[in-house]
């Protein structure tokens, strides 16, 4: 049976230690989060490696206006607007995930994972891989637009 996330897997790994697997697949945030459990189970942690080019995750979210009062748009607004604060975004950026902030410099914060010579951890990544053609996004926005 598969593992329910990447997060459970990469537990598995750790916890089982050495197995059938050479190496696992797993979202960066999750590496860098597991890591330090890593080195204190299995007294040899793992080496981490980029893709190259990388696939990239971006950070997203968006207000559904379809069926909410005003009042409620706002309130979400003012919500997303409160996540991507320096101070919020370097919260995430201690649990492993690369901010959504550009003022918010991820070797900076403090008990930020790239800071703490995790083996093959890289502040800059490979490039991300080439986006999808044009015809594609075109078609991706429009069924977006049509459900707002």
């Amino acid at each position: 049976q598969p593992p329910r996330s990447t997060d459970i897997l990469l537990q598995e790994f750790i916890t089982r230690g050495p197995n059938e697997a050479d190496i696992a697949f797993v979202y960066e945030s999750i590496a860098l989060h597991r890591w330090r459990q890593s080195s204190l189970t299995q007294g040899n942690p793992y080496q981490m490696y980029y893709l190259e080019p990388t696939i990239e995750t971006v950070a997203t979210a968006a207000i559904v206006t379809r069926n909410v009062n005003q009042a409620t748009a706002d309130a979400a607004q003012q919500f997303l607007d409160f996540l991507a604060e320096p101070e919020q975004q370097s919260v995430f950026v201690q649990f492993g995930f690369r901010s959504a902030n550009s003022n918010v410099d991820i070797q900076s914060v403090v008990n930020s994972p790239w800071l703490q010579s995790i083996p093959g951890v890289s502040a800059s990544p490979p490039p991300a891989s080439p986006t999808q053609e044009q015809t594609t996004l075109a078609e991706v926005i429009r069924l977006w637009q049509r459900a707002k």
